[in-house]
């Protein structure tokens, strides 16, 4: 069964994200694949997937005792519901700086298990500063937020 996991933007949200974060003037908008300098393989567009409902953590970064790690096989497709954007909408200021962001430790466990997406229903797998320098750490993995 094929999924859409894509994020219809509206005129409002590219305003709003504009506003809020420095890359959507270049199409860092709505859902996305962070590649970070490498190429995209297009088998990555059909994977086995599977997502975690995580919508009840709240106020830590989402951890391996969070879901069923033991689900997770090599080239998988992993994603994160969290419900964030449904609470916060898409493009705010908050949207950027006050998402949800998954544990260092669980992205770790990811990695060891060799999928190959890690998906999110927010800005991204870390905030701030943590953001880009994790994105390149997960150099084999594609990110996708939808």
């Amino acid at each position: 069964m094929l999924i859409d996991i894509t994020l219809k933007i509206t005129r409002k949200m590219v305003t709003d994200a504009q506003g809020n974060e420095k890359k959507a003037l270049v199409g860092h908008l709505g859902t996305h694949f962070d590649v970070m300098n490498k190429e995209f393989p297009l088998e990555y567009t059909k994977r086995k997937g599977i997502i975690f409902d995580v919508s009840t953590v709240e106020g830590r970064d989402i951890d391996i005792e969070d879901i069923l790690l033991d689900k997770v096989e090599a080239d998988m497709f992993v994603g994160f519901y969290t419900g964030f954007i449904e609470k916060e909408g898409y493009g705010g200021k908050v949207y950027f700086t006050e998402h949800p962001q998954l544990s260092d430790h669980l992205i770790d466990a990811l990695l060891e298990k060799s999928i190959s997406i890690i998906g999110v229903d927010f800005a991204g797998v870390r905030r701030g500063k943590e953001h880009t320098p994790k994105d390149q750490f997960v150099l084999h993995i594609v990110i996708a937020v939808f």
